[in-house]
């Protein structure tokens, strides 16, 4: 059976128009829908009582439940405990899964014993590439970059040298470094020996990065790929959110997120220093200038950032000693 958890925050719209009717359109019933909801108010308990009786009389449990914490790592982390399945598949709450989604992931885990987690390809109704350009010099400079560095754009979801992730055009069906946490899907059984990576929501909930670094943690733990689906496919609606950071939060949370993954990458790999500086210093920078930061964000981010660091440095010396 497959578990499909969907941890939100104050979108109840998405919920009720997007992923749930999605849900139930499904070729299979052989699953249950666990809700993770930390609202702030009751709309998406509403919502879960009005289409309740829809997924009942299709004989699948839709299980709603209020969130004593507040962050989509640990919200996740949570609901796995409360889930029944022996697959676990993540979706967002403005995630469309096609009719023969689970069906897909379901055949996948099935064939390949070996398999920890898959995900399946998604469309994207706004292009994360094409979404923050401000200016034609950011997109030329982007295709110089990936020209000089790396010939042309990945054919695949890669963890470069940095262990920064890149993001094929189109996404495409096949092995993957890693998975979109909107819609991943694992083995219950991993979850024995690993979890979501609550440190990195350190400036709020949306813990920026938290997909990729669980799931190439996944990849380096158990030596085996991940896999895209060929079949089934995610429509992402790009729905507003609740949890989305802003200015120096979202400076912060970037280049400290970014500094504890890799910290976690470097239990199982080495990365390079000529990489990270271009890709996690420059990169990011450059990244969130066309994202429409001012050098004042950019500046007060990054101290944040380097407080937060001198702390925790602090704190591993204190408990050391």
């Amino acid at each position: 059976m497959i578990s499909v958890i969907i941890a939100t925050r104050n979108r109840n719209a998405a919920i009720a128009e997007i992923s749930l009717p999605s849900l139930l359109r499904q070729d299979c019933s052989d699953f249950e829908v666990i809700i993770w909801d930390a609202s702030d108010d009751e709309s998406t308990r509403d919502v879960s009582c009005k289409l309740g009786p829809h997924f009942k009389d299709r004989r699948v449990d839709l299980i709603y439940q209020k969130a004593s914490r507040v962050g989509i790592a640990s919200q996740r982390n949570d609901a796995v405990r409360k889930a029944k399945g022996d697959v676990i598949f993540f979706i967002d709450d403005d995630a469309e899964v096609s009719s023969d989604g689970l069906g897909a992931i379901k055949r996948y885990f099935d064939d390949f014993a070996w398999l920890k987690g898959m995900g399946l390809p998604i469309l994207d109704v706004h292009s994360r590439f094409d979404r923050y350009v401000t200016h034609p010099f950011f997109g030329a400079f982007r295709d110089f970059v990936f020209r000089f560095f790396m010939s042309k754009p990945p054919r695949y979801r890669k963890i470069m040298n940095s262990t920064r992730n890149i993001l094929p055009i189109p996404d495409s069906p096949g092995i993957a470094e890693w998975l979109n946490g909107g819609c991943m899907a694992y083995r219950k059984s991993v979850f024995d020996d690993l979890s979501l990576d609550e440190g990195l929501e350190r400036f709020g909930g949306y813990a920026v990065g938290e997909d990729y670094d669980f799931s190439h943690r996944i990849w380096l733990r158990y030596g085996k790929p991940l896999l895209i689906s060929a079949s089934g496919f995610v429509v992402h609606h790009n729905a507003q959110t609740a949890r989305m950071l802003k200015g120096p939060d979202k400076v912060a949370a970037i280049y400290y997120n970014t500094a504890r993954i890799r910290n976690n990458f470097r239990a199982y790999r080495p990365y390079k220093l000529l990489p990270f500086l271009w890709e996690l210093r420059m990169g990011l920078t450059l990244s969130l200038l066309r994202q429409g930061m001012s050098p004042l964000d950019l500046t007060r981010g990054y101290l944040r950032y380097k407080r937060a660091r001198r702390k925790d440095l602090a704190r591993l010396k204190d408990k050391k000693s």
